[in-house]
């Protein structure tokens, strides 16, 4: 999971007792150390998407474009344009032409981001970006950047068999207790806190396996230890007026 530093700790943690690193998850708390040398000052280091752009520019020698949600596909494919894009997920979904390479930077963070479905997903960005590659028969080439050459997600997409990727999400999601072996939902929308607040106040709220995380982003997770205990739980809650959404194995948790 990933810690992320408090409001109140600023952007460098100083090691100060009321400082802490908050899992955005669960809500676990501990103090701003490095657990691997014991410094207490931390600095983000990635680089945003225009600082690798300015540095493609100068390393390619050539121009670069920043490819965002909102680029036009024309202005993508017109004559001229360069041929260099650098961007988000957002380049995968806004090309519609053949490309010969495409390289992932810090992959790492999407095998190992803090969501239940990040195995399948970044799997999904692979394929993707395999699909804008164009046949093996083309010479097209797919460049992971990544500490983790052997984890499973690359290792299906090394030999083209996605299969590799279960058995040990099958380990982990027993482990942890996340569908198909437990009961996951996410709660938003504005009679959210309400609808969580009467949850919070059935019998069954204290039930082993049963708990409730959150709020984060104005939405709360509720987790039970299989599908038909959260079904149940779901449905003895009286539901309170107002937009409610319940997404029950949510895609982004």
């Amino acid at each position: 999971e990933r810690d992320e530093a408090e409001d109140e700790a600023g952007p460098e943690g100083t090691g100060k007792p009321d400082e802490w690193l908050r899992c955005p998850v669960d809500e676990g708390r501990r103090p701003v150390v490095c657990d691997a040398c014991g410094a207490t000052r931390f600095r983000n280091l990635r680089a945003g998407v225009s600082r690798v752009r300015e540095e493609l520019e100068a390393l390619a020698g050539r121009p670069a474009a920043e490819v965002t949600a909102d680029s036009p596909v024309a202005d993508l494919a017109r004559r001229g344009a360069p041929s260099l894009l650098m961007g988000t997920e957002a380049v995968l979904h806004r090309l519609e032409r053949r490309v010969a390479r495409v390289v992932f930077l810090e992959f790492d963070q999407e095998l190992l981001a803090p969501r239940q479905r990040a195995a399948g997903q970044a799997l999904a960005l692979l394929a993707r970006a395999a699909r804008l590659l164009g046949p093996r028969a083309s010479g097209g080439r797919l460049v992971v950047q990544t500490r983790q050459p052997d984890h499973e997600v690359l290792q299906a997409v090394l030999h083209a068999d996605p299969a590799r990727v279960v058995p040990g999400e099958t380990v982990r999601r027993r482990l942890l207790g996340l569908p198909p072996f437990g009961g996951l939902a996410r709660v938003s929308g504005a009679s959210a806190e309400e609808y969580v607040r009467r949850l919070e106040a059935l019998p069954g709220r204290n039930s082993p396996g049963v708990d409730v995380l959150g709020p984060r982003d104005g939405s709360w997770l509720v987790r039970a230890p299989d599908p038909d205990a959260l079904a149940d739980l779901l449905a003895a809650v009286e539901r309170p007026g107002g937009r409610l959404r319940v997404e029950v194995d949510p895609a982004r948790a």
